[in-house]
């Protein structure tokens, strides 16, 4: 661990050196050194890949995890509820919210001008628990969450929602997408009565096959019956690609029969011990070669153990994830599935 600190501290004296003469991705002409700094370390971020936990990799999820913890929530909700002009100045002075900002541009864009080749899916982490999946027919996205997620809207075919919990959608995305007439599967969302089910259930939206099951929530037994969980397979022009998005469910396989088999790639929480009760071949189990580890860094909540999950928990977890491939990605990361596997 020592060695990986004195590497953390080099890395970041290199970065701050250069970044003077570089660029951010997001707002190139932003005048605040900290958000410049900030760029350079998310320029080098996107050069690593949650497929190889290096050293590199290890020390610059140590830079963001501190980054993290220096971010009042109360600054982070402010975010949210402010004015575009107010909103744009946080994103080019603060360093956090320049990250949440530059993710979305990226997937955003990737989303627009990406054309997906057959037998090919395109897997992006947007923030949170919130997935953009696109194949070659059709693209959707679960538990999208993000102050701008409705401009989105033009590029989702349809929509997943595990959860009435405000980290796990957008109003503004429900609202566009519902007056495009277009379908938003959930527990709660009264709106769209032709996808709403408390029960397990099976659905078909075009070339895409959706088996639901209902679950418990991890954090609060007084909601016995709160998180659908959504498998979707995607059919034969996507590579026969499949994913299993968990929500925050109880990872109890009592909850997972009607969502159980082999599975492309599965969405857990942050790799908890009890998140592996759900991998396996028994009745309530799926047997998966990639798991992403996804609830990190909810920047409504308050740094770990106050509400966030740690980084540095979540990597004490990763080896006891029953899993060959477990992975962390980050913030506007893509991931591709393609001769059944992902890379």
């Amino acid at each position: 661990m020592k060695r990986i600190n004195l590497f953390t501290q080099v890395l970041i004296l290199m970065l701050i050196t250069t970044s003077s003469c570089q660029q951010g991705l997001y707002k190139k002409n932003s005048t605040s050194e900290a958000v410049q700094e900030a760029a350079q370390i998310m320029k080098q971020f996107r050069k690593t890949s949650p497929f190889l936990l290096d050293e590199e990799r290890l020390a610059l999820w140590g830079i963001l995890e501190a980054y993290s913890n220096s971010l009042e929530n109360t600054t982070f909700i402010k975010y949210m509820e402010s004015s575009e002009e107010e909103a744009v100045n946080m994103e080019d002075t603060i360093p956090m919210i320049y990250f949440y900002r530059e993710a979305f541009d990226k997937v955003l864009h990737e989303v627009k001008q990406t054309k997906v080749e057959a037998g090919t899916t395109l897997v992006w982490l947007l923030y949170n628990m919130g997935f953009v999946v696109k194949t070659p027919s059709g693209c959707f996205g679960i538990d999208i969450d993000h102050r701008l997620a409705e401009q989105l809207e033009p590029y989702l075919d349809f929509l997943f929602i595990t959860h009435n919990h405000r980290d796990h959608f957008s109003p503004k995305l429900l609202e566009a997408m519902n007056n495009n007439g277009k379908p938003i599967l959930s527990n709660f969302y009264e709106k769209d009565q032709r996808y709403l089910s408390t029960t397990a259930t099976n659905y078909t939206i075009g070339d895409f096959t959706i088996h639901t099951d209902i679950s418990d929530h991890l954090t609060n037994p007084k909601l016995p019956d709160f998180v659908t969980l959504f498998r979707i397979d995607c059919g034969e022009d996507s590579g026969n690609f499949s994913i299993l998005h968990c929500g925050d469910s109880g990872f109890n396989p009592e909850h997972f029969k009607n969502v159980q088999g082999a599975v492309s790639m599965v969405v857990l929480r942050w790799g908890a011990p009890r998140e592996s009760n759900i991998l396996g071949s028994g009745e309530g189990q799926v047997e998966t070669n990639y798991a992403a580890l996804s609830h990190l860094i909810e920047l409504r909540h308050k740094p770990y153990p106050h509400g966030q999950a740690s980084i540095s928990k979540t990597l004490e977890h990763l080896p006891t994830v029953k899993c060959e491939n477990t992975i962390l990605p980050f913030w506007g990361e893509k991931m591709t599935w393609k001769d059944g596997r992902l890379y």
